[in-house]
């Protein structure tokens, strides 16, 4: 008789944990300098881990050891002496080769003319120093020469990268494997310089191709090594893109990530997406896609939200000084004008009218969470036609005849009875579009004309000297800009207005007011951690918000979908996707 064999022990294999996150669109590539989508941005948070993370308005570092710092040493300003044919940056902004008659700024801070001699002028050196043990997914080890590679890449012209920070670059290289040293042009004095680390991307992998091929090969745009979380395991066209656990994440130690798998479905229908929500086929719908959901749908599914305060802000920009062609009488220089449309306009109403959850007024270029926000400093315009229309009164716009616009009377520049009829350009966004017409209704009211042109964003955004906004050619308009990186204030420097060979420049409003000039310049010159940094930057703030040269909106909620078996999710204003910290994401049971 054969003796008994004992049972197999069963062996238990857990179910992968798998997180479906729903997207409107599918990238049309990864590749880091090239053209990239807010699709593009969401899977880079997967594949990539920093180098430095914004988290409310502040930054940390993940793949640095810190943040470079003067009281750690780590940045110093140091006097060099220039010599003719050096790049410098002069005194207004611009970076040129140093010849004779060119405007400086010397060591002492003072102004002057170049003469031919040597000059001793100050720049800026930041070392940054990598973690240990960092690798790229493949298993090659991640150096500071990567770093270098990237700024390579970046400074080619083929590469759709913003070149302003490269500019004004002397010099960007790796000294050893793990440190990377930045030096500034002469003159050129960064408050961001601890921001000045380009994200690596591997020489070994990608060094044979040159900037112009990688906006194409499929090693960059289709499977690019990342050293983060997730690796790209399979890219189905049209249908979605799957990442699974990264074996040599450098924070694995930590018992990161939570999930072994996120798959990236493309949903570009809003009623199919809200359809697969409901049935719970995503357990994440990005925030474009909630906003598609919530644009198509008049009844969107009732799922859980997340929701914080965008770091992008809506804001109605004045044309205070047109370019000269430009054939229209000077209507916004005066202040009171200006302050007369603030008050004209019910900013509250319309945040509670064009978005849900309803959008939040602004008084500053700076959110209220920001660190630097100015408080009570500030001027704050109310819904006040009353006083609104008292003060366009005073600088000359009556509406004597009693038609319903008012005309100017004794304005210089203006002939008398000139009615106040100006354009408002914007986007055709649902939102834009909403929102143009209430400020056209609102301004209605109190005697001015308004009529609302609807543009292409690329014709809004055309340079100068024949675009809208770069060729200083509108009356209002109607845009957004980022509240990151802080503070904002050169947005409205004098220096920055844009002019013949410099249509970049970004003061498109044209305002022009010294005493803001000198509080700008002041705050540009201390730097994050310095006792006088807060100080300085309430100043221009305080400034901004009596003379208006634009007129800040609403900041409009961001809201993320998610199904309540989703933990640690966190949403953050200064962060282009939900998912920044997707290491951190688990699903529970």
């Amino acid at each position: 008789m054969p003796s008994p064999t004992s049972a197999p022990t069963p062996t238990f294999t857990p179910t992968p944990k798998t997180l479906t996150v729903c997207l409107p669109d599918e990238p049309d590539s990864l590749y880091l300098y090239g053209e990239t989508d807010s699709a593009a941005q969401h899977i880079w948070e997967a594949i990539y881990d920093g180098p430095v993370d914004n988290r409310t308005y502040a930054h940390q570092p993940i793949l640095l050891t810190e943040l470079p710092s003067f009281t750690a040493g780590a940045a110093v300003v140091e006097t060099v002496t220039v010599h003719a044919g050096e790049r410098v940056l002069t005194t207004k902004g611009e970076v040129i080769e140093l010849a004779p008659g060119v405007p400086v700024e010397n060591a002492s801070n003072q102004h002057t003319i170049f003469d031919g001699d040597p000059i001793s002028m100050q720049r800026m050196v930041v070392t940054f120093t990598l973690q240990h043990d960092l690798y790229w997914s493949d298993g090659a080890l991640l150096t500071a020469d990567d770093s270098v590679f990237s700024f390579e890449l970046a400074s080619d012209p083929a590469s759709h990268t913003k070149k302003h920070i490269i500019e004004r670059t002397a010099d960007y290289r790796a000294p050893d494997v793990r440190t990377v040293v930045w030096k500034s042009v002469p003159g050129f004095l960064d408050q961001f310089c601890y921001l000045n680390f380009w994200h690596p991307l591997p020489r070994h992998a990608w060094g044979d191709f040159s900037a112009a091929e990688l906006l194409n090969v499929t090693v960059s745009t289709r499977r690019p090594l990342g050293w983060g979380p997730f690796v790209i395991s399979e890219w189905i066209p049209g249908d979605h893109l799957t990442v699974v656990r990264n074996p040599i994440y450098f924070r694995a130690y930590q018992g990161l990530p939570h999930l072994d798998e996120i798959t990236f479905r493309f949903i570009p229908n809003p009623t199919t997406l809200a359809e697969e929500l409901l049935v719970g086929r995503c357990d994440v719908a990005t925030h474009e896609a909630a906003e598609a959901v919530r644009a198509a749908l008049p009844d969107p599914p009732e799922v859980e939200t997340l929701s914080v305060y965008d770091a992008r802000w809506e804001l109605m920009a004045f044309g205070i000084s047109p370019a000269p062609d430009y054939e229209r009488p000077d209507l916004f220089e005066d202040v009171r004008v200006r302050q007369g449309i603030a008050q004209c306009i019910d900013r509250q109403a319309i945040a509670e009218q064009v978005a849900k959850p309803p959008a939040r007024v602004l008084h500053s270029y700076l959110p209220s969470e920001h660190p630097l926000y100015a408080g009570d400093e500030l001027s704050v315009w109310e819904h006040d036609p009353v006083a609104g229309a008292t003060l366009l009164g005073a600088a000359g716009w009556r509406d004597d005849d009693a038609d319903g616009v008012r005309e100017a009377h004794g304005i210089p520049n203006i002939p008398d009875d000139a009615p106040f009829q100006i354009v408002y350009h914007t986007t055709g966004s649902p939102l834009r579009v909403q929102t143009a017409q209430l400020i056209q209704t609102s301004l209605a009211e109190c005697g001015i004309q308004l009529e609302v042109e609807i543009l292409p964003p690329d014709t809004l955004f055309a340079p100068g000297p024949e675009g809208v906004l770069f060729g200083r050619r509108f009356d209002l308009a109607q845009f957004s800009w980022r509240a990151v990186p802080d503070p904002l204030c050169d947005l409205f420097l004098s220096s920055q207005i844009p002019d013949a060979g410099h249509w970049d420049r970004i003061n498109f409003v044209g305002f022009i007011d010294d005493e803001y000039d000198t509080a700008c310049q002041a705050a540009q010159a201390t730097f994050s951690g310095s006792a006088e940094y807060a100080a300085q930057h309430a100043t221009p703030q305080r400034i901004f918000s009596v003379q208006l040269p634009v007129l800040p909106l609403f900041q409009c909620p961001k809201t993320t979908l998610v199904s309540g078996s989703v933990t640690g999710l966190a949403p953050d204003p200064t962060q282009a996707s939900e998912l920044w910290n997707i290491e951190q994401v688990d699903l529970q049971p």
